[in-house]
């Protein structure tokens, strides 16, 4: 039952798809999730359920595009479990090696042949997919329900109506006290961080002039008038006329394409405590694409799995490391940039910046702001060179993931996804950076 389409799946036909899943009883279940948000999600509130069976669980995350050849390989290592693979897509036209079992592809894409894989639902299905497999063949509780909503409403990047299944999972959530909308500041840490860190270490969305710059944070609080004893509090502890005073400050020094992350519609999930890093979903969906750049996966699915101890407070610490990690390396990349537009770089395809001494866990989300905030050619490719390795990204719009995988496999070159739009890898020799960047030139031009 090979899924290439994209579509909303109705909840009783992946209910169907679903009972057609066979698990031997006792068998160890190994979970293979993409790296994806609503992947690793999905992943978390699958490993809830199938603990709640008392059953084995194991995740490993793995490139969201495989061939099948790689799948074989780690049936092979792992001969005894059966295999669920989260949010991948699947290529090549070798067999896929049945072992004990056929794995599970939960929203997956198949690119081959090979139409005998139990599969359910499609690439937009992978949560409420999720939650249907974990329950038809495990248990499920409010958090797995919890999860699941979370991944469907962050795999809604268009903010189109959910329909199909998805709308009647969330609904389900809705109903059930679980999750609640909401509209209002939607900057990362808006519940508990002070309102002056709020702003100042906001890099998702990232705030041009303001991000990383205290005396304007500070200008800006003066200036919307908030008291001293208000500002060591949250942004939410603001009564209704000081968020205005302070929106009416924030709104005309933000680029148009900041706004949207930093006001409007969001959602709360009202078991978390108000100050829970956990408690709004944009909170959610910055942590996990932080993870994400981080490859710090593991630690994401444990919190994401109900861990509010050290793992939590070690997860928060890491991502506040990282978004100062970032703003620094924004401070490089103006630099750096002020010398490559001077020199008219900004007209070509790819725009290479030399980034020396910014760490490699930061450069998706330098690349990211590039792009946003920086007159960089948007309709290009952005490449960020350091002493250690290349990042390319691109603009989600313009260019496929699987796509660039695959034109830098052609150049015999391994990439590791960084986000749904940046990759990266491990060369730095200009010869073969320039060599990079004439692919991404030929992918580019080809592009309809």
């Amino acid at each position: 039952m090979s899924k290439k389409a994209r579509g909303s799946s109705s909840f009783k036909s992946l209910e169907k798809q679903s009972e057609q899943v066979i698990f031997r009883k006792d068998e160890r279940i190994l979970i293979l999730s993409s790296p994806h948000p609503e992947a690793t999600l999905s992943a978390a509130l699958l490993s809830i359920a199938i603990l709640r069976s008392n059953r084995p669980v194991h995740i490993t995350f793995v490139h969201p595009h495989l061939d099948i050849e790689e799948i074989n390989k780690i049936r092979k290592i792992h001969p005894n479990s059966a295999v669920i693979a989260v949010g991948i897509e699947v290529f090549g036209k070798r067999r896929l090696k049945k072992g004990t079992s056929y794995p599970v592809f939960i929203g997956g894409m198949f690119h081959s042949e090979h139409n005998e894989l139990p599969s359910i639902g499609t690439a937009s299905d992978v949560a409420v997919s999720a939650f249907i497999l974990a329950k038809e063949k495990f248990k499920t509780n409010d958090r797995a329900l919890q999860l699941a909503a979370a991944g469907i409403l962050i795999s809604n990047t268009s903010n189109m109506p959910i329909k199909g299944a998805s709308r009647r999972v969330v609904s389900l959530a809705e109903k059930g006290g679980l999750l609640k909308e909401r509209k209002g500041f939607k900057l990362f840490g808006s519940n508990f961080l002070p309102v002056i860190n709020a702003l100042l270490y906001s890099t998702f969305p990232y705030l041009k002039g303001i991000s990383g710059v205290q005396e304007r944070c500070e200008h800006i609080l003066e200036e919307a008038n908030i008291p001293i004893s208000k500002r060591r509090g949250p942004i939410t502890a603001l009564d209704t006329k000081e968020a205005q005073r302070l929106t009416s400050q924030l709104i005309p020094n933000l680029d148009s394409t900041a706004i949207p992350g930093v006001l409007g519609q969001d959602f709360t999930f009202p078991t978390e405590s108000e100050e829970s890093p956990l408690r709004f979903l944009s909170g959610i969906k910055v942590l996990s694409q932080s993870a994400w750049s981080r490859w710090d996966l593991g630690a994401s699915v444990a919190v994401w799995m109900g861990d509010r101890a050290r793992t939590l407070r070690s997860f928060i610490d890491s991502h506040m490391a990282h978004t100062r990690d970032v703003i620094a390396g924004m401070q490089n990349l103006a630099s750096s940039l002020d010398k490559t537009t001077s020199e008219g770089s900004d007209l070509d395809e790819v725009v290479t910046i030399p980034l020396v001494g910014t760490h490699e866990s930061v450069l998706p989300d330098v690349a990211r702001i590039a792009l946003q905030s920086y007159p960089v050619n948007r309709d290009g490719f952005v490449m960020l060179t350091t002493e250690a390795c290349t990042e390319v990204a691109w603009d989600a719009k313009k260019a496929n993931l699987h796509r660039v995988t695959k034109a830098m496999n052609s150049l015999g070159l391994v990439s590791v996804p960084t986000s749904a739009s940046s990759l990266k890898l491990e060369i730095t020799s200009p010869s073969e950076q320039r060599t990079v960047a004439d692919a991404l030139c030929s992918l580019g031009s080809s592009r309809s």
